[in-house]
């Protein structure tokens, strides 16, 4: 397992280059860009633009983890509108030509939104309603990833959607597709469940984790923490992971000191 670093680590407007550079001297392995609406990396940046911008990581001498998209909680499979479903496609299939540019094999991707976790009491789309949205977008595209050679990693988040991890082995299953896998977002478990208990039972269908901690005593987006300050079991979760093989990147994803992460990710790693 390689240990990694997500894009929204940094501040706003970070060149890739910068942070690239930082992560390395910080000891990381690996880094996982973000595809946003405009920017350096966006929608609309060309092949030519995202293959110099993967080629920025590998200089430095890091691996692109994967590219994470947080635009799915605007534009989703599960939206009201055809117009707002129509735009989370578009998306996903400009989000597999980056990733596929950039040099990574997986795309995160937010499966839907029951509710979004900002406005956790409007109901956005009713639970089944979501279910089949998602599955009938999912199984549309997974052709689209085979071509691109990108795994759709669907990640667990505050949608209240997919809150157990039996749940997302169904859907995954129904789909019947190596292009279809999970993101497993270990802090975004902990008001849910177990993080351990996910990783047992989605098993190999995991092809991306994401760190980060929770402090359950807080129970909202202000708990999420550094690891060792929240109440994840890392022994538990590290020899789940082992257990079920996995030897992919663990990449944290939220903000703090780089040098402090990455020896906070060393001393989970202990327990690997």
């Amino acid at each position: 397992m390689v240990k990694a670093v997500n894009g929204w680590t940094f501040a706003p407007g970070t060149a890739l280059v910068q942070a690239a550079k930082a992560s390395a001297l910080a000891g990381f392995g690996a880094f996982e860009p973000v595809l946003n609406a405009e920017g350096e990396l966006s929608l609309a940046t060309a092949e030519a633009e995202c293959r110099k911008l993967g080629d920025t990581i590998r200089a430095a001498g890091l691996g692109v983890a994967s590219l994470a998209c947080g635009l799915f909680w605007q534009w989703h499979f599960t939206a009201q509108s055809p117009a707002d479903r129509r735009k989370a496609w578009d998306i996903t299939i400009a989000g597999l030509d980056r990733a596929r540019w950039l040099g990574t094999d997986a795309l995160l991707v937010i499966p839907g939104v029951v509710t979004h976790f900002r406005r956790p009491r409007e109901l956005l789309c009713g639970y089944a309603d979501a279910l089949k949205l998602t599955f009938d977008a999912l199984r549309g595209l997974v052709a689209e990833a085979e071509k691109r050679g990108v795994v759709l990693a669907i990640e667990n988040v505050w949608n209240q959607f997919l809150l157990s991890p039996v749940e997302i082995c169904e859907l995954i299953d129904r789909l019947n597709s190596p292009w279809v896998r999970v993101c497993l977002d270990v802090g975004n478990v902990v008001k849910f469940g177990l993080p351990e208990d996910w990783v047992d039972t989605l098993g190999r269908r995991i092809c991306r984790v994401h760190l980060k901690d929770f402090k359950t005593a807080v129970g909202t987006v202000e708990g999420f923490c550094l690891p060792g300050d929240g109440d994840v079991n890392w022994p538990a979760v590290m020899a789940a992971l082992k257990r079920i093989h996995y030897s992919g990147p663990l990449i944290f994803e939220g903000r703090g000191d780089l040098v402090d992460i990455s020896r906070r990710i060393d001393a989970v790693l202990v327990d690997a």
